[in-house]
C-alpha cells in the first residue's frame, strides 16, 4: 500500500509539487486541466525518466505489489489499431477445493510478508541502534583529536577536519599497530625534532678534557725547609722560622755581613752557614713549586677558555643555564687556589691542598655528552627522515589507540553483537522469503489448472448486455490467450467504436484486468488500483453503472481476504464523485480509511488541499465554491458554463442562448466566445487540455457573466452565491428573491435525484 506519493517538476507542478498522503480509499477531485492525468500517469509510469523529480513512499515491509491504473493512456494502449486485445486470465470457477486452497496459500504466503515486515523492522531498529553506538564512538574519537591536535598535527594530517574518517583511523590502528608504546612527552621531544627542529646536520661538541691531577701535585703538600745537619738548623726547625730566615737570607746579599733585620755585624761564619742550609737541594724544590704553581695557573685558565663557547655561543641542546652555574663555582674555586699557591710561594714550608674542580667538569662534560646523543640522533633522522616521521606517525598512533583503548573495545564489542543480530534477523527474511516464494509457487501451480480468458470474456459480455451494448461483443481471438472485439455479425468492431463505446468497454476491460492478470503467474498478487475519469463521455445511465461497479471494488479494498490493498479515484464530475464517496451506512460521513482532496490551478501552476470531510455535497454549490476561491483559474470560462447550464437550462429549463439574444453586439461576441470554449473544454478523455487564458481574460469573462445573471432578472442570486466576494454596487437586498429560487432549485434537484434512484433500484448490474 502507498502512504505518500510525491509530484514537482512535471507538467503544471512546479519545483514545490504537491505531496499527498493516502489511506485504502482516496478521492481526487479537479476541474479539467488542473493536473490529474499528471498524477495517474506517476503512478503508472514511475520508473521512467519523465517523473525522475517523483516519488512514491510505500508502508514498510512492502515489496510485492502491482499498480493497475486505467486513464485516457490507457484506453489508447489498449484500444489503437489492433484489433486482438490481450487477453485476462481469471481463475476458474469449477473447482472451489482448489480455489480455497489458492486462497489458503495466498494468505500464508502474506503471514511469511508480515513476519519480514516485522524482521524488518527489527533490523531497522538495530540499524538505528548500531548508527548511535557509531556517532558516539566518532564523537569520542573525536574528543581525542581535539585533545592532542596541536601537538600531534602533524600525524593527525588529512583527518582534522572529518570525523568519520578520524574515526575509522582509530579503528584500522586499533587492529594493525603494534608499535612500541611511548610516553606523551617522549612523544612530544620527538615531534619537536622530527617535525620541528633543524633540517641541517648538527657538528657534536668537542669533547670536555681536564688533568685534574694539576690540583694534585706534591709540591704543594711539601714542607720546603733547609738542611737538616747544620748547627742552625735545630734552632731554626724548632722556632719554626725556615720561612723567616729564608726571607732574611735573600737579603743578606749586599749587605757586607749587616743583618737586614737588626743591622747589627753578623757573626764571623754565619753567613756560610746560612748558604749550607738554603742549599741546592732547597732551591730545587722552590723551582719546582714555582713550575707547577705556574702549571696550574696556565692549564686550569686554558681549560676555562675552551669551555667558554659553550656559554657565549648557540650549542644546540645545552643547558647554559646549568653550565654556566657550575663555570662560576669552578672560576671561584680557581680563585681560592691561586691564594693558597700565593701563600706557599711565600712560606714554602706552608702545606697547601688544593680545591678540586674536577666534579664540576664531570657534570659539564655529562651535559655535553648528552647533547652530542641528542646531535647524533638528529643527524640520523635527518639522513633518514622520511622513514623518522612515518615511525614517529605510527608511534603518535599507538598512542593514541592506548588513549582510546577502553572506548575502542565498548564500541567493537557491542558493533559485533549488533552485526550477529543483524545477520540473524537477515538469514530470518530470507528464510521466510524462501517460505513464501514456495507457496506462491505452489499456488501459480494450482491457478494454471484453473486459469483462462474465458471467464473474463463472459464476464464483459455479461456486463455488456446488461448495460445496453447489445450491437458488440467479445470473442476469443484465433491467437491463444488473447481476444477481440466483433460485432453481432461476427465482423471485427475495433475500428468502428464510438468514443462512448470505447471509453464504457475500456473500463469493463480494466475492470476485469484488475481481477485477473495479462500474465498467468500474476492472477493473485496484491494491487493498488488508480482509476482516472472513467466517465469523461458517458451518458449519465453509464455514470451510475461505472459507479456501482468501483462501488463494488471499494468493498473488496476493504476486505481481509482480498488482494485488493488500495484504491485511488480521480475525476472532474461532480456527479460520479457524489456517487463513489456517498456513504449510506454512516449519514456521507469520512471513514476512517478515506481521504478526500481537491485539486486546483492557479497561474498554470496545480496545488492540492485536504479535506476533513467529504467537500463535494452539492455539485451546484461547489461550482459557485470553485468561482470565489480560484477566480483567475484556466479553467474559469469552462466552470462558468456549467453554472450557467446548471441554473437556467436544469433549474429553470431557460435556453442560455436565448438571454444572449438581448445583449448589445459587443458583449454578444465575448459572451459567444465564453460558451463556445467552454462547451469545448469539458467533452473530451483529454484531462490535460490546455486552453491559454489569462486573468484580463477571465475579468471580461466574468462582466459577461454577471450580465446574464442581471439581464435575465436574476442578479439577486448571482449576489448571494458570489457571497462576500462580490459587492452589490446598486445596494438591492436580494435575500426573499435568492431564497425563493433555490428553493425551486433544491426541488427540481430532488425530483431528478429521485429518477435516477428508481433507476439504481430497479436497473443497476450488481
Amino acid at each position: 500500500m502507498i502512504e505518500k506519493i510525491r509530484i514537482k517538476e512535471v507538467a503544471s507542478y512546479d519545483s514545490t509539487g504537491i505531496e499527498v498522503n493516502l489511506g485504502k480509499i482516496n478521492y481526487i477531485y479537479g476541474s479539467n486541466g488542473t493536473g490529474k492525468t499528471t498524477i495517474s500517469e506517476m503512478l503508472r509510469n514511475r520508473d521512467r525518466e519523465k517523473f525522475s523529480s517523483c516519488g512514491i513512499e510505500w508502508k514498510p515491509g512492502v515489496t510485492d505489489f502491482d499498480m493497475f491504473v486505467y486513464n485516457r493512456h490507457f484506453v489508447e494502449e489498449n484500444f489503437n489499431i489492433r484489433s486482438d486485445i490481450k487477453g485476462i486470465f481469471t481463475l476458474g470457477k469449477e473447482s472451489t477445493e482448489i480455489l480455497a486452497l489458492i486462497d489458503q496459500k495466498k494468505q500464508d504466503a502474506e503471514k511469511h510478508q508480515g513476519r519480514i515486515g516485522n524482521l524488518e523492522n527489527n533490523i531497522k531498529q538495530r540499524t538505528g541502534q548500531l548508527e548511535t553506538l557509531k556517532t558516539n564512538y566518532t564523537n569520542q574519537c573525536w574528543d581525542l583529536k581535539q585533545k592532542y591536535d596541536e601537538t600531534f598535527k602533524e600525524a593527525f594530517t588529512g583527518l582534522r577536519n572529518n570525523r568519520e574518517r578520524f574515526m575509522e583511523r582509530c579503528l584500522d590502528e586499533a587492529g594493525n599497530n603494534s608499535n612500541e608504546l611511548f610516553t606523551f612527552e617522549e612523544l612530544k621531544s620527538r615531534v619537536a625534532s622530527v617535525f620541528n627542529g633543524p633540517q641541517v646536520k648538527v657538528g657534536v661538541i668537542s669533547t670536555i678534557h681536564y688533568d685534574s691531577s694539576i690540583e694534585e701535585q706534591s709540591i704543594f703538600q711539601t714542607k720546603i725547609i733547609g738542611k737538616k745537619d747544620i748547627d742552625i738548623a735545630r734552632l731554626i726547625s724548632k722556632l719554626n722560622i725556615s720561612d723567616w730566615v729564608q726571607q732574611g737570607h735573600k737579603h743578606t746579599e749586599g749587605t757586607d755581613s749587616i743583618c737586614p733585620f737588626c743591622q747589627q755585624e753578623l757573626p764571623i761564619g754565619f753567613k756560610e752557614k746560612l748558604d749550607e742550609y738554603f742549599d741546592e737541594t732547597y732551591t730545587e724544590q722552590i723551582q719546582t713549586l714555582n713550575y707547577s704553581i705556574e702549571k696550574y695557573k696556565g692549564e686550569t685558565i686554558s681549560f676555562f677558555e675552551r669551555i667558554q663557547f659553550l656559554i657565549a655561543e648557540d650549542v644546540p641542546f645545552i643547558n647554559k643555564e646549568k653550565v654556566a652555574s657550575q663555570f662560576e663555582i669552578m672560576n671561584s674555586t680557581y680563585k681560592e687556589n691561586i691564594q693558597l699557591l700565593e701563600k706557599k710561594g711565600n712560606e714554602p714550608s706552608r702545606n697547601v691542598e688544593l680545591s678540586s674542580i674536577r666534579s664540576y667538569v664531570e657534570e659539564i662534560k655529562s651535559l655535553v655528552e648528552k647533547a652530542n646523543i641528542q646531535i647524533a640522533e638528529l643527524n640520523r633522522v635527518i639522513d633518514n627522515i622520511k622513514a623518522e616521521k612515518a615511525r614517529l606517525v605510527k608511534d603518535i598512533w599507538r598512542f593514541i589507540v592506548e588513549e582510546n583503548k577502553s572506548n575502542n573495545e565498548y564500541y567493537i564489542s557491542n558493533l559485533r553483537k549488533g552485526n550477529r543480530a543483524i545477520d540473524g534477523l537477515e538469514k530470518g527474511i530470507v528464510q521466510q522469503g524462501e517460505y513464501k516464494k514456495g507457496l506462491e509457487e505452489e499456488a501459480i501451480e494450482l491457478q494454471n489448472q484453473l486459469t483462462s480468458v474465458l471467464p473474463s470474456i463472459n464476464e464483459i459480455n455479461t456486463l455488456l448486455k446488461s448495460f445496453g451494448f447489445t450491437n458488440f461483443q467479445l470473442a476469443e481471438s484465433d491467437e491463444r490467450g488473447n481476444y477481440k472485439i466483433v460485432r453481432e455479425s461476427g465482423e471485427d468492431a475495433n475500428e468502428t467504436l464510438s468514443e462512448g463505446e470505447k471509453t464504457f468497454i475500456t473500463f469493463l476491460y480494466f475492470y476485469q484486468l484488475i481481477n485477473g492478470s495479462n500474465d498467468q503467474d500474476k492472477v493473485n498478487t496484491a494491487r493498488v488500483v488508480a482509476i482516472d475519469d472513467p466517465i469523461s463521455s458517458l451518458d449519465s445511465n453509464i455514470l451510475f453503472m461505472v459507479s456501482n461497479l468501483i462501488n463494488n471494488l471499494k468493498k473488496k479494498v476493504r476486505s481481509k481476504d482480498s488482494n485488493f490493498k488500495q484504491l485511488i479515484i480521480l475525476t472532474h464530475n461532480v456527479y460520479f464523485h457524489k456517487e463513489i464517496s456517498f456513504n449510506k451506512s454512516m449519514s456521507n460521513k469520512r471513514q476512517p480509511d478515506e481521504t478526500f482532496w481537491i485539486i486546483r490551478k492557479t497561474g498554470n501552476i496545480s496545488r492540492i488541499s485536504w479535506y476533513e470531510e467529504n467537500p463535494i455535497k452539492n455539485s451546484y454549490e461547489l461550482l459557485w465554491k470553485e468561482l470565489r476561491e480560484n477566480p483567475n483559474s484556466i479553467t474559469t470560462p469552462n466552470i462558468m458554463r456549467r453554472i450557467l447550464e446548471n441554473y437556467f437550462k436544469f433549474f429553470r429549463n431557460v435556453d442560455v442562448n436565448e438571454i444572449v439574444e438581448g445583449f448589445p453586439d459587443e458583449d454578444k461576441v465575448v459572451c459567444n466566445s465564453l460558451l463556445s470554449w467552454a462547451n469545448d473544454g469539458s467533452h473530451h478523455v483529454n484531462d490535460d487540455l490546455y486552453v491559454d487564458s489569462n486573468p484580463e481574460q477571465n475579468k471580461i469573462y466574468f462582466e459577461v457573466f454577471r450580465k446574464i445573471f442581471i439581464n435575465s432578472n436574476h442578479k439577486s442570486h448571482f449576489n448571494m452565491m458570489m457571497g462576500d466576494f462580490m459587492i452589490d454596487v446598486e445596494g438591492e437586498s436580494a435575500e426573499r428573491e435568492a431564497t425563493r429560487e433555490i428553493q425551486l432549485a433544491v426541488e427540481q434537484a430532488a425530483a431528478s435525484q429521485e429518477q435516477v434512484n428508481n433507476y439504481r433500484r430497479g436497473e443497476v448490474y450488481e
